[in-house]
Formats: C-alpha cells, structure tokens, sequence
C-alpha cells in the first residue's frame, strides 16, 4: 500500500517538529525536518485529506498468504482473488478484484459440477466439486479441450467427492468455461478468520458487519460444514428458509436468503421459538446472535439483523444488492478469505473506540454514531492501548457496530483455527 499523508497525522507530526525546533538554543543550527521521518515512514508519495483515503489500524494478519500461494501452477495475473493478500484491508486492491468479471462453469445453479483428475474422457477420479453458474473457478491452463482450473471444493454432506471447502486443482472441459461481469456498485467480502463482512460501495468500505460462517467440529467429524472460500456471485433471491424438528415443527427462521452456490446462502442471523410461562411462543434471535462474529452456522453465513452505524443489516443486503435479474444489471460478487494457515495480530494501541457510560455501559464501541450511543454527548473517545484499564475492562464487544476484539479474544481466534 502507498504512504500517504494523514491531515491529522500531519499536523501533529508538525506540531512535534515545531516543539523540537523552539527547543533549540538560539545558536544551534536550524534542523532540516523531513515529514516522513516524523511519520515513521521511508517515504511520502502524496498528501491526502483525512476522508479520502481509510485509515484502519486493525488487526491484520502476522503473514499474509495467498490462495494460490501453493498450487502448482502459479497465477500471472497482476492482481485477482487467487493472488491477493486474503486479510489485507487495501481498499484500491479489494475494490480492484470485486469489480472483476468471475468465470463460472455453465449449467444448473443447483447442481454441481465434479471435477477431473485427469483430461480424459472416462476418469472417474475427481478431486472437488464446482457448483455451476455461482460458484468462480480460476483458470491455470486452458486448451482447445481442456482446462486446468482450481478452486475451493463445494462438496456437500453425503457427496461421492469427499473434498470439503479445501483448495483443488483439476480438469473440465473447456466449453464449460463462462466469463460472468459482476456489478459495479456494491461487492462484498467475508473474512472467515475474523468473521467479519465488508460490504464495498464504488471503491470504499461502506459497513462492517458481524457473521457466523460454517463451523466445522472435528469431534463431530462434519466437515460439510465448513464454509468454502473463493470467488461468488450473488445468483438467486430465496427468502426464508425453515429448518424443521424430527417432529416437522419449525425450529428455525432464517429471512432474506441469498444463494451463493448449490448448499452455502447469505441470510439473517436465525431465529429460534422461545415459549413464556403462559405457553405462549415468539421468535428470537438471542441464543444465535450471541455466536455472531465466530463460526457457527453448517455452512450458510449468517449475517446480523441489527443495524451497523450505516444503517447496514442483512435485510438491507437484500434490498439493496444486485441479483442480475433486470436488463442491464449484473450479479453482485462476493469472495471469502480463507481462514487456513492465518493466523491474527493485535490492533493498533491508538485506534480510537467510544464508550458511553450514560446510555450503553455494557459495550465499548468503533463509532460514537453506533445507534446505542449516537446522538448522546456522554460518549467518550479512548484508544485500543487503554481497553484492559479498571474502566473499560469488563465492557464487550458492541453487536451493533462491530469493534476491534481484545488480546485475549484475538488470541481465542486464533486457537480455534484447526484449519
């Protein structure tokens, strides 16, 4: 990423130099004060406003790591999902890959593609599954006949291929082969490690967002659970899903899902039938929305219903973005970090939070117009570095507006990563 100049940044960078030079004796020579220096970079390329250009401070990963990284054929694009930073919060380069078009294999939505092994006409070894029109493939090699591509598995539970949300190389027959533009409004990303959603508009980070993706448990040997990475486009407005008990009783709601491939969809966090004392039964989504922002779901991502300070929830996903179906319009696309081999680092002790003792004094906030504080002149700023002082100690976490996790929450991520 380009250095740049920070107003803010600057002015108490200057501010810095201005007390080192008046410090001075009258004879000393006047120093020559070289602003990146002061800003504890090798060098400036440009000086920017404070809105043009995010400045995050959040945590990033230790390494960065690549989905191609270890295949055996390596990726000549510039840039594209396969050999981007997966974690790296570059606008220009996130923006740059969602609004590129995504190849596919033609062919049912709902079905799944199984790919070969070999380019042969009879090889029945296949090494993954691919759900067609959905689902982005990465081209390595193509031929008059065949191609090489590779991808992230979508085998579901019971699959003949048992090659789950792993990384494959393989063959299909070059005819199969589609390339699908993708709109150029909105893109999302989701990042399993952080279990975050970011939805783009036009360049920028609009919103962050709470999600649960699929939670594989190795004790319960489910690995259809876990959620595939890679590449996706947006291709059918579902609407509610609902789980059923053994009896064929509702258990579960599941409002605005989003078909991203043959078993994996996008909707609101689930709510669950909570019956009173009086036998009488309403639905809530508390037992669900308290996994938000860690695995959880069998594979779906689940996205939260309450409102980030932009006003972004699942069901403005719903309204908002593009399924394609109107002249003119195009698939909105969405890709997901992988979270194998990652592992997290801290955020910056000066990320500014907010907390509000007044009106939320359970939560510690990343935005004073977060709607549990918005408006309240209570609200007060203090960095990451003082979240473990005697005051904001025991605060958690807003569900709302999605801050920067503790040390210690960090460092639970990064356990529970088997992967």
């Amino acid at each position: 990423m380009k250095n740049t100049i920070n107003i803010r940044r600057t002015i108490a960078a200057l501010s810095a130099g201005v007390v080192l030079f008046c410090s001075l004796p009258a004879a000393a020579e006047e120093p020559d004060i070289d602003i990146a220096d002061l800003l504890g970079v090798d060098f400036v390329d440009e000086v920017i406003l404070e809105d043009e250009k995010t400045i995050f401070g959040w945590a990033e990963d230790i390494e960065f790591h690549r989905a191609n990284e270890n295949s055996p054929v390596k990726c000549d694009h510039p840039l594209c999902f396969w050999n981007m930073k997966m974690g790296w919060m570059d606008e220009d380069e996130i923006w740059e890959v969602l609004t590129q078009p995504v190849t596919v294999l033609a062919g049912n939505q709902r079905q799944q593609h199984k790919v070969q092994a070999r380019p042969e006409e009879d090889c029945e070894d296949y090494v993954g599954c691919v759900t067609y029109d959905s689902q982005g493939v990465h081209v390595l090699e193509r031929g008059e006949e065949w191609s090489l591509i590779e991808a992230y598995s979508s085998s579901v539970e019971g699959s003949p291929v048992k090659v789950w949300a792993t990384l494959f190389q393989g063959y299909v027959k070059t005819e199969l082969l589609k390339e699908v533009p993708v709109d150029q409004t909105y893109g999302i990303v989701i990042d399993k490690q952080q279990q975050r959603m970011y939805v783009f508009q036009e360049g920028k980070l609009l919103s962050t967002l709470l999600v649960s993706t699929g939670f594989y448990n190795p004790k319960k040997k489910n690995p259809w659970n876990e959620t595939p990475a890679g590449e996706f486009l947006m291709v059918s407005w579902t609407g509610r899903l609902t789980l059923k008990d053994e009896e064929g009783e509702a258990n579960m709601l599941c409002e605005n899902a989003i078909r991203i491939n043959d078993g994996i969809l996008i909707h609101e966090v689930p709510k669950v039938p909570r019956t009173d004392s009086s036998g009488n039964t309403t639905w809530s989504y508390t037992r669900c929305e308290r996994y938000l922002g860690e695995k959880a779901s069998h594979g779906c991502i689940r996205v939260q219903q309450k409102k980030t300070p932009e006003g972004i929830n699942d069901e403005w996903l719903w309204k908002h973005l593009s399924n394609g179906s109107k002249k003119g319009q195009d698939f909105t696309k969405v890709i997901i970090w992988d979270d194998a081999g990652r592992t997290l680092g801290y955020p910056d002790d000066s990320l500014i939070l907010y907390y509000n003792a007044k009106r939320d004094k359970s939560y510690y906030h990343s935005s004073p117009k977060c709607e549990r504080i918005r408006g309240s002149s209570k609200t007060v700023e203090f960095t990451y570095g003082e979240l473990e002082d005697s005051t904001y100690r025991k605060l958690s976490p807003c569900p709302n507006c999605a801050p920067q996790l503790r040390h210690s929450a960090i460092d639970t991520v990064n356990q529970k990563n088997n992967r």
